[in-house]
């Protein structure tokens, strides 16, 4: 295996690779959808629920009904791309995960290779990162907004989810006389009606999760001696997600799930920021009958050049997830290398009719 090969398996493989956020793993990423187009055509999908018309006799030929159930399908996908500058005089000093030993140290070029590729796989985690930001927008308002280094918003997209699959609770959880089972089931049944699937999945802020837990009617519906109505028994970790058990809401079997995780941003500094709203429930069908897509974009590159052609992936492919595209650039005048990653990917709610998002408090 020649070294470039094992260094692409560096970052497919082992420690610090990107993974799958626990919403980012509703959506998939088939072969066609890595492409090298500035535009990708899509189609967002609403279902329809007409019957066939019946003819009062056969001479009269067939009815026309236009294909009108197909949203626009053309998205341009956003740019994120991620440099560091990486001077020469910086490499005489020790680096990380290096001894004093001048033997253990090796050349200069080494240790510069070294450096880019940790660098590299640090943005390609990031990139994971913004791709989950993405996936939890998507599901929980259907829209997109990506944000620059510096908080001002460099992207907008509306898929035009429907009001009905982004319904407000009619009186805040925690509240005196609010209804948390009512809610979710009205949310089950307006996609079970529009998805023309069962709903299978609910996926809870920490906050929504304790006000539903602390429902008298939740409460009997989960009691080992109640109602019989499902069970709370939190068991499995997955990405920053916990499963919690499940329950029926009307005849929609749940399977419930809490997500807490957080994120940063470059302008936020040391705050941190919920994937998921605290206050919000995504209700999905199961993923066998979901059509969630991240696709990606073409990325204009000059490619990767000698010294570094042979020993830096220009591009990283992983399976079923992103793909990135690196380079590698000198100013002679700096005495500087510039390593620099390179996405363009947007998450799209193809089955959108599938998908719908509770805001369980509200202002």
């Amino acid at each position: 295996m020649d070294f470039l090969k094992k260094v692409l398996r560096m970052f497919t493989q082992g420690r610090g690779v990107p993974v799958k956020g626990f919403l980012s793993s509703f959506f998939r990423t088939n072969e066609e959808d890595y492409t090298e187009a500035e535009y990708v055509e899509i189609d967002v999908e609403r279902n329809t629920e007409a019957v066939a018309p019946t003819l009062r006799d056969a001479k009269t030929g067939a009815v026309i009904v236009n294909e009108d159930v197909w949203r626009e399908n053309k998205y341009r996908p956003p740019y994120s791309a991620m440099k560091n500058p990486i001077n020469l005089h910086e490499l005489m000093e020790r680096q990380p995960g290096e001894s004093d030993d001048a033997d253990a140290v090796g050349t200069w070029f080494g240790r510069l290779v070294r450096k880019i590729l940790r660098v590299l796989k640090k943005y390609h985690r990031m990139f994971a990162k913004n791709i989950e930001l993405q996936c939890a927008q998507a599901l929980q308002t259907g829209k997109i907004t990506l944000r620059d280094d510096k908080a001002g918003v460099t992207y907008e997209l509306d898929y035009g989810q429907s009001a009905t699959h982004l319904p407000v609770a009619a009186i805040n959880w925690g509240s005196s006389g609010a209804k948390p089972v009512a809610d979710v089931t009205s949310l089950c049944d307006v996609i079970a009606a529009d998805g023309e699937a069962d709903p299978a999945i609910a996926v809870f802020g920490a906050r929504a999760w304790q006000d539903i837990l602390a429902d008298a009617t939740f409460e009997k519906m989960i009691q080992r001696d109640g109602l019989g109505l499902g069970s709370v028994n939190p068991g499995l970790k997955d990405k920053g997600a916990r499963y919690m058990g499940w329950a029926m809401f009307g005849s929609h079997r749940l399977e419930l799930w809490i997500y807490n995780s957080k994120y940063k941003t470059l302008s936020g500094g040391a705050n941190k920021y919920d994937y998921l709203d605290q206050d919000k429930v995504i209700v999905t069908t199961s993923l066998e009958d979901l059509d969630l897509r991240v696709v990606f974009g073409g990325v204009p590159t000059l490619g990767m050049k000698a010294p570094f052609d042979g020993v830096v992936p220009p591009v990283v492919t992983y399976d079923g997830f992103i793909r990135v595209h690196n380079r590698v650039f000198e100013d002679e005048q700096q005495d500087t290398y510039t390593a620099e990653s390179k996405m363009r990917a947007l998450a799209i709610p193809v089955s959108i009719d599938r998908v719908g998002c509770l805001t369980t408090r509200s202002a």
